[in-house]
């Protein structure tokens, strides 16, 4: 199975795609913030901004813009 490149995708389009690799892949989701955002990182929309595959697992790193 192919594994697509996500990074700079909205979170709501991939999770379709997360929830289908589930299946073959070990995947982890990893929240950061921008630090220029404080308290309010939560409201804004979330987007991958770093994806790393190894052998059997995918690690996402998603940040609140």
């Amino acid at each position: 199975m192919k594994i697509p490149d996500l990074v700079g995708i909205k979170i709501e389009d991939v999770s379709d795609v997360i929830r289908s690799l589930k299946n073959s892949y070990n995947i982890t989701i990893r929240e950061t913030a921008s630090p220029f955002k404080r308290n309010e990182y939560k409201k804004s929309e979330c987007r991958v901004v770093r994806q790393q595959n190894f052998d059997n697992t995918i690690i996402i790193t998603v940040s609140y813009i």
